[in-house]
């Protein structure tokens, strides 16, 4: 079963996409639906929560295909990295790279969260 969610999953990945998705999860849709909310564009941000939905569903799928045989990749190599835990920003990207899959679950599952909350909210309105 793991076997043919990973093979489902390699099949649709596209690092592109990926990072297409994550684009528009943190610069897109908070400020497209803000300013939709504000001119009541509703069928607008309908739109925009389909797609946030959409894309939060990729990232969460792709963050648990790389979950499944993740292996960090600085594992053994502590003393060439001191140098870069030492830089002010560097111990940040090292995080980042080591929880990378489950970086992507948490984003995708809160992006998810937000598009669901504003469409049964437009649910309400309407």
């Amino acid at each position: 079963m793991v076997a043919q969610f990973q093979a489902a999953m390699a099949v649709i990945y596209n690092g592109w996409v990926l990072f297409a998705c994550l684009v528009f999860a943190f610069g897109v849709f908070p400020a497209l639906t803000m300013k939709l909310w504000e001119k009541r564009k509703y069928s607008l941000v309908r739109l925009a929560c389909i797609g946030a939905a959409l894309t939060s569903l990729y990232v969460l799928l792709q963050g648990a295909r790389m979950a499944v045989d993740w292996v960090d990749p600085f594992a053994g190599k502590e003393g060439q990295m001191a140098g870069a835990i030492h830089n002010p920003k560097g111990w940040i990207i090292v995080a980042v790279i080591v929880v990378w899959p489950y970086l992507l679950m948490i984003i995708g599952a809160l992006i998810g969260h937000l598009a669901i909350r504003d469409l049964l909210r437009l649910r309400r309105i309407a």
